[in-house]
């Protein structure tokens, strides 16, 4: 493990922390058993810092925690969660970017079908802070993802990519981005490809306040039904109380072009891996929203896994 890395490993009740960095300060691991909250703080480095969360749990308990993150001036980090969660989880994220500082957070979950799975996250940024958002994952039972957004100083900006493969399960995201200054960007990308008998709902709010004026804000969301029992519902909305602002939204679902896929059983591709294809090359643009090149490489695989 490199010296710029912290690694969090909780297994039911017991919990490793191993943080070989210097610019990462962390709760205490008897602390996090005790007390279910993970305090996190880190300063400013050379190099960017990289968290891992690995959770692996064998039991039925549900998995309930929350994580308290401050990005101090200027500070670089790099979060990445690939757990395959096997129970029921309700995990909460509350971060703080200062002044100049970087935060990258990766999620890229399976989850179990049968388990009911709850993701909370309040991001407030300050001034030239940069927050990327990636996040990949199949449903579950009742699969539940808010996150609130909070522009709140000059030059902040947010880009958000989110892609949701459900098969005959159950997906309700909600994204609700603030911008509460002047001058600050936002971009959210949204795709969900809905097979069998699988619920996708998308809920995506932009709110730009009345003296928030230079603001730029996008967001978009794509469905793709494969089967006829499949349902998407993409819910964009726009609440802007200032005229000085480049804002849009789109959304848009539908099933594969027949065409296509006719072009492709044609050419002796079975229907399944047709289907295949086409959700692979239609999910595929968010690779390119992704500058870690194995970071990239890992959501390709990941979207392979499971379409």
């Amino acid at each position: 493990m490199s010296k710029d890395q912290c690694l969090i490993s909780i297994n039911g009740f017991n919990s490793t922390i191993e943080n070989l960095s210097s610019f990462i300060s962390i709760t205490k691991a008897e602390d996090f058993i005790t007390n279910k909250v993970l305090d996190i703080e880190i300063d400013k480095s050379e190099n960017a810092q990289r968290i891992n969360l690995t959770l692996n749990s064998s039991s039925t308990d549900l998995i309930d925690f929350e994580i308290n993150l401050t990005l101090n001036e200027g500070a670089i980090l790099e979060f990445v969660d690939e757990s395959n969660y096997s129970n029921n989880s309700n995990i909460r994220l509350i971060t703080q970017l200062h002044k100049n500082s970087c935060f990258e957070l990766y999620k890229l979950n399976s989850y179990n079908n049968e388990n009911t799975n709850k993701f909370y996250h309040n991001c407030s940024l300050l001034e030239n802070s940069t927050f990327k958002d990636y996040s990949f994952s199949n449903g579950s039972k009742e699969n539940f993802s808010k996150t609130i957004i909070n522009l709140d100083d000059v030059n902040s900006r947010y880009l958000g990519s989110g892609v949701s493969i459900n098969n005959s399960t159950n997906s309700d995201t909600e994204i609700e981005i603030r911008h509460n200054t002047k001058s600050a960007s936002s971009d959210c990308y949204f795709k969900t490809v809905a097979k069998g008998s699988s619920k996708v709902n998308f809920d995506g709010t932009i709110f730009v306040d009345n003296y928030c004026s230079k603001t730029i804000s996008n967001q978009v969301s794509k469905g793709l039904l494969i089967g006829k029992e499949s349902k998407i519902n993409l819910v964009p909305k726009l609440e802007i109380y200032n005229d000085d602002v480049e804002c849009s939204h789109g959304a848009a679902s539908g099933q594969p072009d027949k065409n296509t896929l006719f072009y492709l059983t044609s050419r002796g591709i079975s229907k399944e891996e047709a289907e295949q294809i086409y959700v692979e090359g239609f999910l595929s643009e968010f690779f390119e929203t992704i500058d870690n090149a194995s970071m990239a490489e890992k959501a390709k695989n990941f979207i392979n896994l499971n379409t």
